[in-house]
């Protein structure tokens, strides 16, 4: 089995290979650079340093012509910065120290690399001195006077190496230190990215058992972490929980309205039959009808839910050509006349000419009649019910708007829900059986349009259908 690591541990390992980096490689390329840097620095001074040394014989030499031992020897003692040099005049004789020097002694130089020159205009400044023997000749009016001898140690001497020796010991506090502020800063950002997450991730696991409520601990996932992916996946599985918990709310409401629809017809029909059965009830031609009546009732509600999967299908296949609408409208509403007539409603309608949209007559007709049947069935005698066609932002819209007793807030966003009646003004007692404005959005969506519903109590109910115009 494959080991797993928490999201924690596997946060505050990564933190810690950070510090650890950090810590360590950074702090070390530093004190390699702090270190090169020292060096020419040291360079630099010990050079610099030398000049100086030069300029201070030269000056000796041009004001006496020659040079004065005694005098000399004043400079080079005094030059704290240079301890060990040697002066020799342009014959090679030692000047300073004179005391170790044999008399008229003369040296041969020439085996000495020159390191540098001093006095003479345009000659290169002092290379790179290095440790141990270093000649630096001294010109005066162009002319070679004298040379300097000089000894230096390494320039890794016991300052650089207490240098770097310091350095280093701070270097290392400092990366101990980052290692533990980084250990305990990722102990606490870990935990504040994986608690969320582990509720999340225990809501979720909740939801797959059917528990679409809050956690046990009355917390809420979705609470705010200021990561914005975190808290848009807390968020996301609470509106999950709230979705589902809506949808089984839907579904044990469904199954309970077909279980009604089914029930009273075939019971009506079941105690008729045994009363005809038990001789109670003659079998007269009016109670055969009630009971032919309750069955139609049966058939109707099995075809409209046929009706619906079929519209809901992916298979579903519309033989669309383009249509007025104006005229389709004008002859279906002509037939509604009449119905409404006899129901006291006043039906009228407004149709703007030459709407044109590629529709199935057959499969858009029941969002026309549903609609339509929906309007009468629940406007009072009296009311009126009004029909537009129009166009707005290139689609074909067409309005039906009643004067009924409209529908509360809380069921407008179920209205187009399978067997969802309102208690109030959907109630079953009107007839209806929940499933025509299901049918009608079916239908309407696949004719690639909409259907939308605006309503409120005692002001009547507008649905509005909206439809791809036909563009040749």
């Amino acid at each position: 089995m494959k080991f797993k690591r928490s999201l924690r541990t596997h946060l505050l390992l990564l933190y810690v290979m950070l510090a650890v980096l950090s810590g360590i490689i950074v702090p070390l390329a530093g004190v390699r650079w702090t270190l090169s840097e020292f060096r020419g620095y040291l360079q630099e001074r010990k050079k610099y340093d030398v000049d100086e040394l030069a300029g201070s014989l030269l000056s000796l030499y041009r004001e006496e012509g020659v040079w004065s031992g005694t005098r000399a020897a004043d400079v080079l003692r005094q030059a704290s910065k240079v301890p060990m040099a040697e002066l020799y005049d342009a014959e090679g004789r030692r000047v300073f120290p004179a005391k170790s020097a044999k008399h008229g002694a003369v040296y041969d130089l020439r085996s000495i690399e020159v390191r540098g020159a001093a006095g003479l205009p345009g000659a290169p400044a002092n290379r790179e001195l290095k440790s141990g023997v270093n000649r630096i000749d001294l010109y005066s009016d162009g002319r070679l006077v004298g040379s300097m001898l000089l000894t230096l140690p390494s320039l890794s001497g016991k300052t650089e190496i207490m240098f770097a020796k310091r350095l280093g010991q701070i270097t290392m506090t400092g990366a101990v230190l980052m290692i533990v502020l980084a250990c305990a800063l990722g102990f606490f950002v870990a935990g504040g990215l994986s608690r969320p997450i582990l509720k999340a991730a225990g809501q979720a696991r909740r939801i797959s058992r059917g528990d679409y409520g809050t956690p046990p601990d009355g917390t809420r996932s979705e609470g705010h972490t200021g990561i914005r992916e975190i808290d848009a996946l807390s968020e996301s599985v609470a509106e999950l929980g709230r979705s589902l918990a809506g949808q089984e709310n839907l579904r044990k409401r469904l199954m309970v309205d077909i279980a009604h629809e089914l029930r009273t017809p075939l019971t009506v029909v079941k105690s008729q039959v045994e009363a005809f059965v038990d001789g109670v009830w003659e079998a007269t031609p009016e109670r055969l009808n009630a009971c032919v009546a309750e069955i139609d009732r049966l058939s109707d509600l099995i075809e409209e839910v046929e009706q619906l999967t079929r519209l809901e299908g992916e298979a579903l296949i519309l033989q669309t050509e383009p249509t007025d609408l104006g005229v389709f409208l004008e002859k279906m509403l002509s037939s509604f006349k009449p119905l409404f007539a006899r129901s006291d409603i006043d039906l009228s309608w407004t149709l703007e000419e030459n709407v044109t949209a590629g529709i199935d007559a057959g499969r858009f007709r029941h969002v026309i009649e549903n609609l339509m049947s929906n309007a009468r069935r629940y406007t009072e005698p009296g009311g009126r019910v009004q029909v537009r066609l129009g166009t707005s932002d290139g689609r074909a819209v067409i309005v039906v708007e009643d004067s009924g007793a409209g529908i509360r807030p809380a069921d407008l966003p179920h209205v187009f829900d399978r067997f969802y009646r309102a208690d109030a003004s959907r109630s079953r007692g009107t007839g209806g059986r929940g499933v025509g404005l299901a049918i009608a959005r079916a239908a309407a969506e696949a004719h690639g349009g909409t259907i939308a519903v605006e309503s409120a109590p005692g002001e009547g109910t507008r649905f509005t259908v909206t439809l791809p115009l036909d563009c040749p």
